[in-house]
C-alpha cells in the first residue's frame, strides 16, 4: 500500500469523523430544543391542572416563620387552652355555615322603611262571592327601590277567612307585587330590569352599585328575579297579547340576528338566533337554536299580510308556507350598489342618485295620510322606480356576472317585484331599517354581557326585549311602565291582558 493511499484514507477518516461530530452537535442541540419544549408543555399542562392557582405550597415542611405553631394534643375528655381557628370558630358559632340563607331583616335596619297594608277590604271569596274576613295579620319585608335610594317596606297582610265557605282554610288578599316570595319591591325588579335590557348593564355590575349605595345582593338572586318576572306565566303573557295584535295586522317587518348561549354543560358557547318582528308601534322578539325558517313559519302561521324583510334565505319558507307578499328593503338594494362605486363608480352614480331621490320622498310623507302618501308614490316616485330598473335590464348585458355592479343589477333584478309593492301598499315603508335598529339594542348589549346563560335565559330576555323596545316606540318610559304593570298584572284579568301591553298603557293615560 503507497504512502499516497494511506493519506487519502486519513483525510477521508478526517472527514466522517468532523461530519458525525456535526450531526452529533445537531441532534444534541435538536434534543436540548425538544427537552425544552417538553418542559414548556409540561407547565401548561400542570397550569391547567391546577386551574391557574399561583399558591406555592411547599412539600417538604412548612419551615416558614408564619408557619402556624402546633397545637399540643388534648387528653381524653380536657380541652385545649389554645384558642380555634378563626374560620373553625366561626363555623361553630354560625348553624348552617357554607349554606345559602336569606338576608335577615336586621341587617337591612340601617335602610329608610315604611309600612305597606295588604287589606282584604275588597277582596271576595273565590268560591261564593262574599266579602273575606279578616282573622288575623302577616309580617314580611321587602326592599324597594325609590329614586336615589333604597328603602325597607314592612308589609302587613290580612289574614281572612270565608264565612260561609270554612274548608277553604287561610285566605290572603291579592298580593301587590308581581314575585310573591321574592324580596324585591315592584320598583326595586323594574330597575334591576331596565337596567339589564335597555342600558344592558350586566347583573353583576349591577349587584355591584347596589352594595355602594347600600344594599348587598348576590348576583345569582338578581338572575332568579329576571328569570322568574319574565316567565310565559308572568310578563310574558303580554307580550303573547302583543304577538296576536301584530299577527292580525296586514302587515309586519321582520328581521334576525346571532345571539350565542351557554349550555352550562362544558362552558362553550353555542349559536342562537334572536328574531324581531314589528308593525312599528311595538316589537316582538322570539329566540330560537337555528336560522331556519321553520320557526318563523310556526311563529307567524295565522299572519296573512304583507313581510317587509331583506332577501335573506331564512324568510322564504314563511312566504312560501304562510303566504302574503313579500316587500323588498330598498336600503339593502343600495348597499349593494355602495358596495360597487370604487369600482364602478359612473354606474353607481346613477343607482345611489336615484335611490336618494326615493329616499327624500319618502322623508316628506312621514305622517301624511293612505291616500296622500299613495298619491305622491303613483305620481313621483313610480317615475324614478321604473326608470332604475330599466337602466338596470340595459347595464345588466354588459356587466361581469360575478362583478360588483353585477351582483347589483342581479339582485335588483331577480327581486323587482318585492322592490315595487310599496308603491301598491301605502301603509308600507320601503325600508326595513326599523327592524334593524330595534336588533341593535341586544347587539350592544351583548359586548357587555357575552352571551346568554342558558336557553331559558334567552327566552326570557326574548320577553324583555320586546316589553322594553315596545316602550321605547311608544315614547314610555319603562320604569315607569313596568313598576305599574307588574303592580296590576297578578289580579288581572286573565282574558284582559291586552290592556297592559306599552301601546295600550300609553293611550290610557292620554
Amino acid at each position: 500500500m503507497g504512502i499516497g493511499k494511506i493519506l487519502d484514507d486519513r483525510e477521508q477518516l478526517r472527514a466522517a469523523l468532523e461530519a458525525a461530530r456535526a450531526q452529533i452537535a445537531e441532534l444534541t442541540s435538536e434534543l436540548a430544543e425538544e427537552k425544552l419544549k417538553r418542559e414548556i408543555l409540561e407547565a401548561k399542562l400542570r397550569a391547567r391542572e391546577e386551574q391557574r392557582n399561583e399558591r406555592f405550597v411547599d412539600d417538604a415542611a412548612q419551615l416558614s416563620l408564619l408557619a402556624p405553631k402546633p397545637v399540643p394534643p388534648v387528653p381524653d375528655g380536657g380541652a385545649s387552652d389554645a384558642e380555634p381557628d378563626a374560620d373553625e370558630a366561626d363555623a361553630k358559632a354560625k348553624p348552617g355555615a357554607g349554606k345559602p340563607r336569606r338576608r335577615r331583616l336586621q341587617d337591612l335596619t340601617h335602610l329608610p322603611h315604611r309600612t305597606v297594608r295588604v287589606t282584604a277590604s275588597a277582596s271576595n271569596c273565590g268560591s261564593c262571592g262574599r266579602p273575606l274576613v279578616k282573622i288575623g295579620e302577616a309580617e314580611s319585608f321587602r326592599i324597594e327601590w325609590v329614586p336615589g335610594h333604597f328603602e325597607r317596606l314592612d308589609v302587613v297582610t290580612d289574614k281572612c277567612a270565608c264565612s260561609a265557605c270554612p274548608s277553604q282554610g287561610v285566605l290572603s288578599p291579592p298580593n301587590p307585587f308581581l314575585l310573591p316570595r321574592a324580596m324585591c319591591g315592584n320598583a326595586l325588579l323594574a330597575r334591576v330590569l331596565v337596567d339589564k335590557f335597555a342600558d344592558h348593564l350586566p347583573l353583576n355590575r349591577q349587584a355591584d352599585r347596589m352594595a355602594r349605595e347600600g344594599f348587598e345582593i348576590a348576583t345569582n338572586v338578581l338572575a332568579a328575579w329576571v328569570v322568574a318576572a319574565a316567565s310565559k306565566e308572568l310578563l310574558g303573557r303580554i307580550v303573547n297579547a302583543m304577538a296576536n295584535r301584530l299577527q292580525a295586522g296586514n302587515w309586519l317587518q321582520a328581521d334576525d340576528t346571532g345571539f350565542p348561549v351557554q349550555d352550562g354543560v362544558d362552558g362553550k358557547l353555542r349559536k342562537g338566533r334572536l328574531w324581531s318582528y314589528t308593525d312599528q308601534q311595538e316589537v316582538v322578539f322570539r329566540f330560537t337554536d337555528t336560522k331556519h325558517g321553520r320557526h318563523m313559519v310556526e311563529e307567524l302561521a295565522d299572519f296573512r299580510g304583507a313581510l317587509l324583510v331583506d332577501c335573506g334565505s331564512e324568510f322564504n319558507q314563511v312566504v312560501r308556507e304562510v303566504g302574503g307578499e313579500r316587500a323588498g328593503c330598498w336600503s339593502h338594494l343600495r348597499r349593494y350598489f355602495f358596495d360597487a362605486r370604487l369600482h364602478h363608480p359612473a354606474e353607481a352614480r346613477v343607482a345611489l342618485r336615484t335611490i336618494r331621490e326615493l329616499f327624500l320622498l319618502e322623508r316628506a310623507l312621514v305622517g301624511e295620510t293612505a291616500e296622500r302618501i299613495l298619491e305622491v308614490r303613483s305620481s313621483d316616485s313610480r317615475p324614478l322606480v321604473d326608470a332604475l330598473f330599466a337602466w338596470a335590464n340595459e347595464v345588466s348585458q354588459g356587466a361581469r356576472p360575478k362583478s360588483l355592479l353585477g351582483g347589483a343589477v342581479a339582485y335588483a333584478r331577480s327581486h323587482e317585484a318585492s322592490f315595487r309593492l310599496f308603491l301598491e301598499r301605502p301603509e308600507l315603508p320601503m325600508h326595513n331599517n326599523l327592524a334593524e335598529l330595534l336588533l341593535r339594542g341586544p347587539v350592544v348589549g351583548r359586548k357587555n354581557w357575552l352571551f346568554a346563560g342558558s336557553e331559558g335565559g334567552a327566552h326570557s330576555a326574548a320577553r324583555m326585549f320586546s316589553l322594553i323596545g315596545s316602550c321605547m316606540l311608544q315614547g314610555v318610559d319603562p320604569q315607569a311602565y313596568l313598576t305599574d304593570v307588574m303592580s296590576r298584572l297578578p289580579s288581572h284579568p286573565a282574558n284582559r291582558v291586552h290592556e297592559l301591553t306599552p301601546m295600550a298603557w300609553r293611550i290610557a293615560r292620554l
